[in-house]
């Protein structure tokens, strides 16, 4: 086997980027919403998104430059995280473009939310997953920001649900993020 080696310190840090996100694959989207200060809802997807800590339980994602979800999230102390389906994907990469200042996002793409009824955050009414999350840290790692929140509570379908009492994943259905413009959805379970 002949390898190719890749040296981050001798090459552009969008390529390092690039060759990441073709190799941490597939990874879950946080479709993560939080209020503009006018009140509107901004939503915004996260491929670089986990739980970082089980107890208590707490959800982080990560922004490479701070971006208005860690902003609105430091004002207002809280955000929702949402798993988006694969139904949902063509209004996931809509929300992954810049809109002008003050547009919602959530509104922009159809999607209909009201305020989650835990922390100050907008909670989508069509996503079949929404986790509520106070802001627990922020961590600054380099260019990126590592938003933290401790989960408060979470609401599923409950038609996704197992009798086990965890999810059925053919029915959550979740859309992932692989490298370039490739999406993924989970069909085969080993």
């Amino acid at each position: 086997m002949e390898r190719v080696v890749f040296k981050p310190e001798d090459e552009a840090p969008v390529d390092g980027y690039k060759l990441a996100m073709s190799l941490v694959v597939p990874r879950p989207i946080a479709w993560v919403a939080t209020f503009n200060e006018d009140g509107s809802a901004n939503l915004a997807p996260y491929a670089l998104f986990s739980v970082v800590c089980t107890d208590p339980l707490m959800f982080q994602f990560t922004s490479r430059a701070p971006k208005d979800s860690y902003r609105n999230a430091k004002r207002e102390g809280a955000f929702t995280v949402h798993i988006a389906s694969v139904d949902h994907k063509p209004q996931v990469a809509m929300t992954s473009k810049e809109l002008p200042a003050g547009v919602s996002e959530a509104d922009a793409v159809g999607m209909t939310w009201k305020k989650a009824p835990n922390v100050n955050a907008p909670m989508l009414d069509d996503a079949r997953v929404a986790v509520e999350c106070e802001v627990h840290s922020f961590v600054e790692v380099e260019t990126a920001i590592l938003t933290v929140g401790k989960v408060k509570a979470i609401h599923t379908d409950s038609q996704i649900m197992a009798e086990d009492g965890m999810v059925a994943f053919a029915k959550l259905n979740p859309l992932s993020k692989l490298g370039r413009a490739q999406w993924g959805r989970t069909e085969d379970f080993v």
